[in-house]
């Protein structure tokens, strides 16, 4: 009988979530990507300065996303992150120019991301009213703030040389880093601990899938989806900060499309827009495959407005891609 069971072939019996397939299949996608790009451009695209100049344009979405996520896992949508990035960026260039120190000038304007997250958050989960409406008023709220702010002007006349240290490159042996990169990086962490380790991305998760059944079971649906809103707001202002940083100019039109690439970004790593599934991981490969495919398009002259055509396309390959795969893989 030992002998049977030794001479046996064993069966393994592996079986992917239907995040683990998404996030194979956009990584299958993205490989392919830098294959294609690579034979188009073999002197270019494998380049250390080519692959950190996609890193640096992807972090605005990376770090804004990794909260935006959350918020579409809790089945709500945050139309607002371009508006708030502008505003808060806006607010931390008008505070340094009127001599408030840069590290207080970023507190302020993060302070005024998280009230900007948490107003949008709780009008949406205590009054119960649709997280698409309230947040595209919000958009269109701190826009006018931004207006307001700047005059409809850029500013960058009087900003302290200190501003330009926070987005400043590192160098690590002969690697130049920017550091947008390394926040990037740092927050991305932080946030798969909390998607993978805490009790408030598991009741998230409850409420993006059934929120009766959350509020049934005890879960506090309007502290955690305006927690999920004040996360999204804190980091659209850094964002904001480290834009304008970056540059040394804050303008009230910086970040545009940032909420549809962060959307775009989440669908295409297998975020449910309906809710109730998603990771942060996934959401990072879809960065990296939204940026790596404007890289290349911008390497073949493809004008702008040509690329939103394709970028909305992509939205909705990526949504019928995970809606099919929700189907067909058995959890």
């Amino acid at each position: 009988m030992s002998e049977n069971l030794i001479n046996s072939p064993r069966k393994l019996n592996l079986k992917l979530s239907a995040n683990g397939v998404q996030n194979l299949v956009m990584l299958g996608i993205l490989v392919l990507i830098w294959i294609i790009g690579t034979i188009l451009y073999p002197a270019i695209f494998m380049t250390w300065e080519n692959i950190r100049n996609i890193l640096v344009a992807s972090t605005s979405v990376i770090i804004t996303a990794s909260a935006v996520t959350l918020v579409l896992i809790t089945g709500n949508l945050d139309l607002s992150v371009a508006g708030v990035g502008a505003m808060c960026g806006v607010l931390f260039g008008v505070f340094t120019i009127t001599g408030i120190p840069v590290w207080l000038a970023v507190i302020l304007a993060i302070l005024c991301g998280a009230v900007s997250g948490f107003l949008n958050g709780y009008i949406i989960s205590r009054f119960k009213q649709p997280s698409f409406i309230i947040s595209l008023v919000f958009r269109f709220f701190t826009s006018g703030i931004a207006l307001i702010a700047s005059n409809g002007q850029s500013i960058a006349a009087g900003m302290p040389g200190d501003v330009k240290n926070i987005a400043q490159t590192v160098f690590i042996g002969k690697f130049d880093l920017p550091l947008p990169i390394v926040y990037a990086v740092l927050i991305a962490g932080i946030f798969l601990f909390i998607q993978n380790k805490t009790v408030f991305a598991s009741q998230s998760y409850a409420i993006g899938s059934n929120i009766r059944t959350a509020r049934f079971s005890g879960i506090s649906t309007v502290k955690i989806i305006t927690s999920a809103f004040v996360l999204s707001g804190v980091l659209a202002a850094f964002t904001g900060i480290i834009i304008v940083s970056r540059f040394s100019v804050a303008d009230c039109s910086m970040l545009p499309g940032l909420e549809t690439d962060c959307i775009i970004a989440a669908v295409l790593g297998g975020t449910d827009i309906n809710g109730g599934r998603g990771t942060v991981l996934g959401m990072i490969i879809g960065a990296l495959v939204l940026f790596t495919i404007t890289q290349l398009l911008n390497m073949l002259n493809v004008a702008v407005y040509n690329q939103q055509i394709i970028k909305g396309l992509v939205l909705i390959l990526a949504i019928l891609v995970n809606n099919t795969i929700r189907k067909k893989i058995k959890v």
